[in-house]
Order: C-alpha cells, then sequence, then structure tokens
C-alpha cells in the first residue's frame, strides 16, 4: 500500500494589506512549471504586466524542462556525445547548476536524472528502487561530465546521463521576473512559484512584508515563526514538500545523489533567505543535504544570505543575520525551540 502526497505551495504564508487610497492588488493562480504559481502585482498596469510575466514564466518552462519534448534540456539529454546550441539563458542556468555542484563537492548535481527517474519522483506512481537500480543510476550521474562551450553557446553531456534542472530552475525563473518588474518599475508585487517566494519592493504601505516559517510537521497553515522582509527571496526545502509513502515508511523528494536515497539526517526543514531567489533555490536543497553543522558553516561564509534550520527534534537554528537583528525573526510556537 502506498500513499503519495504532495505540497509544493504554502511553505510559506504571507500577509499584506493595501492602504486607502492605493492601488489594488490585482493575483492570479495558474499551474505552470508542474505546480500552482500565484503572483500579485500592485500597479495601474497591473493586467499587462501579469499577462507577460506568466508567458515569460512558459516561455522559460519550455525550454528548461526535461519533461517537454523539443525543450532545450530534453535536446541536451537526447543527444549524448553530442555538443547542442542553446540560448544565453539555458546556458546561464546550467552553469549556476554546475556552480552549486561545485560548492557542495557533488552533493547538489543537476545530473540527477537517472536517480529521479528510478525513484519516479515527479511522477504518478513513485517506487523504492532496488539496489541494482540505485547503483546503476549512480554511475551515469557526474556534473562534472556535464561539459559546456560558452563562445558556440553549446552543451554536451555523456551516454546514459540525464540532466534535471528542477532543484534550481524556479529559483532561476523567479528572478528573471523580478528583472522584469524592475523594468516596468513595478514598486510591490509578490511571487510564488510552487514555494520559491520572491518580496518584490515593500508592501503598498511602505512596510515590510510579513513572511510565516511553516511547521515541518504541522498542516498547511500551521506556522511557527514570523520574519519580516524587502527585496528578498526565501525557498524552503523539507522533508514534507512531495513525499510518498510505502511499507509504512515516508521517502521524501531530495535525493542524495552519493547514496542514492533521500537525505535521511538531523534536518527536517531548510530556509533560505537572500536577494538572489537561484541563490536560495541551490542552497536550499545544497545544506539540507550537507546537514545542520556543515549546511550553516557554508551560510556563514556567504554574504547576503541567510537560513533558518529545523531539526526533527524540534529545534530551531538562525544564521548570524538572524542573531544580530538585521532580519527580524519572532518565534509564535511553543513547540519549538530557538537555538544560541
Amino acid at each position: 500500500m502506498k500513499k503519495i502526497c504532495t505540497i509544493v505551495i504554502c511553505l510559506i504564508f504571507l500577509t499584506f494589506t493595501a492602504a486607502c487610497g492605493q492601488a489594488k492588488p490585482l493575483k492570479e493562480t495558474r499551474f505552470l512549471l508542474d505546480t500552482v504559481i500565484e503572483i500579485t502585482i500592485y500597479d495601474k498596469d497591473s493586467q499587462k504586466i501579469m499577462e507577460e510575466l506568466f508567458e515569460l514564466i512558459k516561455e522559460m518552462e519550455n525550454k528548461y524542462s526535461r519533461y517537454i519534448e523539443g525543450s532545450e534540456i530534453s535536446k541536451i539529454n537526447n543527444s549524448p556525445g553530442t555538443f547542442v546550441k542553446v540560448s544565453e539563458d539555458t546556458l546561464d542556468l546550467i552553469s549556476q547548476g554546475l556552480y552549486f555542484g561545485t560548492l557542495s563537492d557533488g552533493l547538489f548535481d543537476i545530473s540527477i536524472g537517472p536517480l529521479i527517474d528510478s525513484w519516479g519522483i515527479n511522477q504518478e506512481n513513485p517506487k523504492v528502487p532496488s539496489q541494482a537500480e540505485i547503483d546503476s543510476a549512480k554511475e551515469r550521474i557526474d556534473f562534472r561530465n556535464i561539459k559546456i562551450n560558452r563562445e558556440n553557446m553549446t552543451v554536451s553531456i555523456e551516454d546514459g546521463m540525464s540532466i534535471d534542472t528542477g532543484a534550481v530552475a524556479k529559483g532561476f525563473i523567479t528572478d528573471r521576473l523580478v528583472s522584469f518588474l524592475r523594468e516596468k518599475n513595478v514598486k510591490s508585487a509578490l511571487l510564488n512559484l510552487g514555494g520559491n517566494l520572491y518580496m518584490h519592493g515593500t508592501k503598498p504601505d511602505g512596510s515590510d512584508w510579513k513572511i510565516g516559517v511553516r511547521d515541518p510537521y504541522g498542516l498547511q497553515g500551521d506556522y511557527i515563526a514570523i520574519i519580516f522582509l524587502k527585496d528578498m527571496s526565501v525557498v524552503t526545502s523539507g522533508i514534507y514538500e512531495r513525499y510518498f509513502e510505502a511499507d509504512g515508511k515516508r521517502y521524501h523528494h531530495i535525493l542524495n545523489p552519493k547514496t542514492g536515497y533521500p537525505e535521511d539526517n538531523e534536518l527536517a526543514s531548510v530556509s533560505i533567505i537572500s536577494p538572489s531567489s537561484t541563490t536560495c533555490d541551490g542552497l536550499s536543497t545544497t545544506c539540507f543535504l550537507l546537514g545542520l553543522k556543515d549546511g550553516m558553516e557554508l551560510i556563514e561564509s556567504l554574504d547576503n544570505t541567510e537560513a533558518i534550520m529545523i531539526t526533527r527534534d524540534k529545534k530551531i537554528y538562525l544564521s548570524s543575520g538572524f542573531k544580530n537583528g538585521k532580519i527580524p525573526f519572532k518565534l509564535i510556537s511553543s513547540d519549538y525551540t530557538v537555538v544560541n
């Protein structure tokens, strides 16, 4: 008996109000990137901008998804040993994936496609693969075998490999949307790409956005803390996001390419806060796989990047930007303890 549960939105809760006389928000929700996308804009030309934003998302999905026939990623995967011409932004996306691969010494690896397929992650009927299947998949994973020729704008992989940019693409797309909002001089907007959040500008009244930190053991809408942000992204990786159950055991979607199994360490969730959503996306997975100690050490070595790490014993660990008050943090749950 298997139970499948997918939770890809409402990882973080947002509250906002419009002051009297200010532009009313335009909010739209659509299903793209295999998740729920919610965008809220405060601007007199909101409808036009909204349509352009969703068109940008569609355009990028059609390039980056390995599940869409004819996408640039699928063309690379279907032509091993051949340098495939791609657009500049696809090359940039892959380069970001390689950066996080180097940063994590291979724990983050965009060539993880064969392992994802073995587990059936992102499919209707995920399963626990045999050890032989896992070993076979692991042999075909190594981001160092992805070759980029920036001069010719081409990418090549070895036979048997499969690029999957799912652990960084939503953050990358979010940053592109934020750049578009800035070009259009939009002062206030919220982007939620399946849990990848960006608070663009401030609330219409000039105050910071109020963000709720999800209880990894609670239901949707259960929050343990509140933080306050502007012009920042928040991305969370946790054991509750996507998972399935088989023979009474839960298997989440964050796979360790070195073991071949879902990462089983002390962490329940990792939230990364940074002006770059690409950074948040890549580091949330990376730090989850690194574990509490090494993950927090990595965060403290980086500029303009903060983390909230919640362990399975319901303890909260904060990076220095929270401890020194740079980002306000308010605990609202008595079930959790902040470790100083």
